[in-house]
């Protein structure tokens, strides 16, 4: 099993030292990962120790170590964002969308953008994001596909045609998605993505990656008993890997 978006420095919480790498690891060895991936924020480039990541995947022999990032993808950063996405030797990139026009959808305490904008606008240009990010060849990984449902806000009309449009693109972009166990953790209490849009990447053949986006170590492979029903019951029966951006497969 893998555990291949999380956060040791997290949101200033920790210093990624040896010590708090290695913690994780004894975490993911319990609960049965063996291999997972560091990919902090963006914006924390600068706090990643390279050296200690280097020694710490030395010393784990019971769980291999990625080093990945998470880029937050923003339309009209591209200098920002491919120069953060090649600072380092990482194994995988991955690109999610956290901003509509700028503005955080899922800041716990910070919702005004679902009181400035329809709920149905909303969605439409979140999930435009969605496809660019995929679409621009710049990730290996498309974060939590559906995180605008983080709050339980939920336009009043069908959104299926934008769900089936971003499938399409995601299929045609030969990215790999994130099925993502933090959204049990959160107001919407559900995997992302929803099994509906999970459906949809299966059918187009949308390979996928397994996570708990874990922000402390205690989260570690956490909701894993939620998230690999759900991939199996769509009918999935490998995970992507990945080292030196190179793919390869892990049964389920």
């Amino acid at each position: 099993m893998i555990d291949y978006h999380l956060h040791v420095i997290a949101h200033g919480d920790r210093p990624m030292t040896i010590e708090n790498i290695l913690t994780y690891c004894e975490v993911a060895k319990k609960r049965g990962i063996r291999q997972m991936g560091i990919t902090e924020h963006d914006r924390y480039l600068d706090d990643i120790d390279f050296a200690a990541f280097q020694e710490a995947r030395e010393e784990s022999e019971d769980v291999g170590l990625r080093l990945g990032i998470e880029i937050d993808f923003v339309p009209g950063a591209e200098e920002r964002m491919e120069r953060d996405s090649t600072a380092l030797p990482y194994d995988y990139v991955i690109g999610s969308v956290h901003r509509v026009q700028g503005e955080e959808v899922d800041h716990p305490e910070d919702r005004d953008i679902y009181e400035k904008m329809d709920a149905y606008d909303l969605y439409a240009a979140y999930y435009a994001n969605v496809r660019e990010a995929a679409l621009c060849g710049r990730f290996d990984v498309l974060g939590h596909p559906d995180l605008i449902k983080i709050f339980r806000t939920f336009p009043d009309r069908d959104i299926t045609p934008m769900l089936e449009e971003t499938a399409d693109a995601v299929a045609e972009s030969g990215i790999v998605v994130d099925v993502n166990a933090a959204g049990l953790r959160k107001p919407v209490g559900e995997v992302y993505p929803s099994k509906k849009l999970l459906e949809m990447f299966h059918k187009r053949d949308v390979p996928i990656i397994l996570s708990s986006d874990a922000h402390a170590p205690d989260q570690v492979g956490l909701g894993y008993e939620t998230s690999v029903k759900l991939v199996r019951e769509v009918g999935y029966t490998q995970v992507v890997t990945f080292k030196d951006r190179e793919r390869g497969t892990l049964a389920l």
